[in-house]
């Protein structure tokens, strides 16, 4: 949350904004009698309550006919906001190796990158002036595709990086997006019931990179349940992709079998490669990887070579699988990047009516913080890295994790989802956006913004922007009853002009504000990921998912 735009009058308070109405008051001060505030397990069991409460609908049940609880595509948006992935997005984020972020830093470049990969991924549409990026003020350049795709195998002094087209080749099958994972390698990578041959049998590869050969086992013998040289469906790197992708591997990396092909290097000479894809997707990050870069990668994972692996498979007709606890990462894009500079991210998720398609929903969160901080930004002093966790890693986690929860959600205007840069020097960003906007400004009909969600008591939600507009107090009114939250107000005033969702507001847009509540470690080196409060992170992204859902298929706030 930016700091310059007024003094911060209760910098010395940590908790003490005042709760004030509940949906359930009664409810709540029994909770509160039930267990003290200071302890952690009534605490960490409350918001359980609260979360799944919200997740599995245990609020009091509407009597309206059509209650969109009971929606399924609703269900499937609420069920896929996972702890797990938030507390990664904001560890990545807040990491020391992300400088602070600050903004036009390699550290802020480094954040853009992979909330664009992130939305790549998620099948976004791209809405910036730049694909996904909206430059401002300090401009970078525009990179090319070798720029935005990459392999990395190992970490430190063996840290093998590959180049795109060089030292790999995407899939035409591939997802676009960003993956880690310790490479597992998983032989032909087959799993074939028919032909009573596993190669993933006792192989554990949930969120991780598997390699594995091209073709199939034992190409030289006719007696082969593969029927030899005649290939079948498991040689096809499709086929290979979707069989990852079912047992749940992040990424596919695929090597050449050079004991069955001995003169062929380099890729594949047919179809299977187009970049970027044009074909059906196989739901993860596919590479076929030049020679040089599997030997590069068996010396990264302290193996000398695979094809000892080959020939054992070939002999036996039996797997040969091994985690090879070496870590890896994938980046493939189809958009080359802006490098560099400062720069908004914009995503869309269209809309399915005709005509309110072309009407807009914005949720946005900043992703820039103070970096080594300064005299007037950094409340501990200046010189040393402020990571930003709750400020606003926690924020931008939420619109990340949204933008994979949005997938089956239907709609009928379109949703925006926007991570501003620059907030942090005076909401730079947005008044960016807001002087030139990339859809017309008439048509966006609110904005929702969340900086700083992760921090103090989980039962407390604040929220800047009520007694505005009365569309989006009837939409905070129905979660609140609906889902039996506490949502706070007291106090929020002095924020609303401090973050993103003002520069929109002043030109005319309904807004409302998101916010976890102070706390001692705002703007100092303290304000570090393992502080975060990931439940209450969920939390808050439920309830931004459901205003979504109320705003962008009921009636308009601009109305």
């Amino acid at each position: 949350m930016s700091r310059s735009l007024s003094s911060r009058a209760d910098e010395s308070r940590s908790e003490t904004v005042r709760p004030f109405r509940t949906a359930y008051p009664e409810r709540a001060r029994r909770a509160s009698r039930r267990a003290p505030t200071n302890s952690r397990v009534a605490t960490a069991k409350k918001l359980t309550y609260l979360c799944l409460a919200a997740v599995l609908f245990l609020g009091r049940v509407s009597s309206e006919p059509e209650d969109p609880r009971r929606r399924p595509d609703l269900i499937a948006a609420i069920k896929r906001v996972d702890e797990k992935t938030l507390r990664e997005h904001v560890f990545w984020l807040a990491d020391p190796a992300r400088g602070g972020r600050d903004t036009d830093s390699p550290g802020a470049d480094a954040a853009a990158q992979y909330i664009v990969a992130h939305y790549e991924k998620c099948g976004m549409v791209p809405k910036g002036t730049q694909g996904y990026f909206y430059p401002w003020g300090t401009i970078g350049k525009t990179g090319t595709l070798k720029d935005a795709c990459h392999v990395k195998v190992g970490k430190d002094k063996k840290l093998a990086t590959f180049g795109y087209q060089e030292g790999f080749w995407p899939a035409k099958c591939a997802e676009a997006g960003l993956v880690t994972g310790d490479i597992v390698f998983a032989g032909f990578g087959i799993t074939a019931k028919d032909l009573k041959y596993d190669d993933y049998a006792g192989l554990k590869v949930e969120g991780k990179i598997v390699l594995v050969f091209d073709h199939e086992p034992q190409e030289t013998n006719d007696a082969s349940p593969f029927d030899g040289a005649k290939p079948t469906k498991y040689s096809d790197i499709a086929t290979k992709a979707r069989i990852a992708n079912e047992h749940g591997a992040a990424g596919l990396l695929v090597m050449r079998d050079t004991a069955n092909h001995p003169g062929e290097t380099g890729p594949p000479k047919d179809d299977e490669l187009a970049w970027p894809p044009d074909g059906e997707k196989a739901g993860l990050p596919v590479a076929y990887l030049s020679d040089e870069s599997v030997a590069l990668l068996a010396a990264a994972c302290g193996r000398k070579e695979f094809t000892g692996f080959q020939k054992k498979i070939d002999e036996t007709g039996k797997p040969s699988s091994i985690a090879l606890n070496c870590p890896g990462e994938m980046r493939l894009s189809v958009h080359p990047p802006v490098l560099g500079g400062q720069k908004n991210i914009i995503a869309m998720k269209e809309g399915e009516d005709p005509e309110l398609k072309n009407e807009y929903v914005i949720l946005s969160a900043h992703y820039d913080h103070i970096g080594m901080g300064t005299a007037q930004d950094a409340l501990d002093g200046p010189g040393k890295i402020h990571p930003g966790s709750d400020d606003n890693g926690s924020g931008t986690s939420g619109l990340m994790e949204l933008a994979f929860a949005l997938q089956p959600l239907k709609t009928k205007r379109s949703l925006l989802l926007i991570n501003f840069d620059g907030e942090e020097a005076g909401l730079l960003g947005s008044k960016a956006f807001a002087n030139n906007p990339t859809v017309p400004m008439d048509k966006i009909v609110a904005i929702l913004n969340m900086d700083m969600i992760s921090r103090n008591k989980p039962s407390s939600i604040f929220v800047g922007g009520i007694g505005r507009n009365a569309r989006i107090d009837e939409v905070l009114k129905t979660i609140s009853q609906r889902y039996a939250l506490t949502m706070d107000t007291d106090g929020m005033d002095q924020y609303i002009q401090r973050s993103d969702q003002w520069s929109l507001m002043e030109k005319g847009v309904p807004g409302v504000f998101f916010f976890g509540g102070n706390h001692g470690d705002y703007h100092t080196a303290k304000d570090t990921p393992d502080k975060a409060n990931v439940a209450k992170m969920k939390l808050i992204t439920l309830v931004c998912l459901v205003f979504l859902d109320e705003v962008a298929n009921g009636p308009s706030p601009r109305k």
